[in-house]
């Protein structure tokens, strides 16, 4: 029997700028993946997330995680103002 992909929260995290980009997806499993092909495509839903993609080029520092990684991590939990809903 195929096993049904969870749905998450996930957040990308511009390292160094103190910013997390949070969304959700229902295939939460290849989320990544999806996302890094519109980034590099240029058609990220995010306009903000996709000028510092563009900006960054080579040197981008990004790095992506779900909930599980988010909850465990205590320099990321209650700091809200490090989220960027733009």
């Amino acid at each position: 029997m195929p096993r049904t992909m969870a749905s998450g929260i996930y957040a990308i995290a511009h390292i160094g700028h103190l910013k997390l980009y949070a969304g959700d997806a229902s295939k939460i499993q290849v989320t990544w993946p999806l996302l890094l092909a519109q980034l590099n495509s240029g058609t990220y839903p995010n306009a903000a997330l996709q000028e510092v993609w563009n900006q960054q080029g080579d040197k981008r520092r990004f790095t992506f995680h779900t909930k599980p990684n988010i909850i465990g991590d205590t320099e990321i939990v209650g700091i809200e103002q490090l989220v960027d809903d733009a």
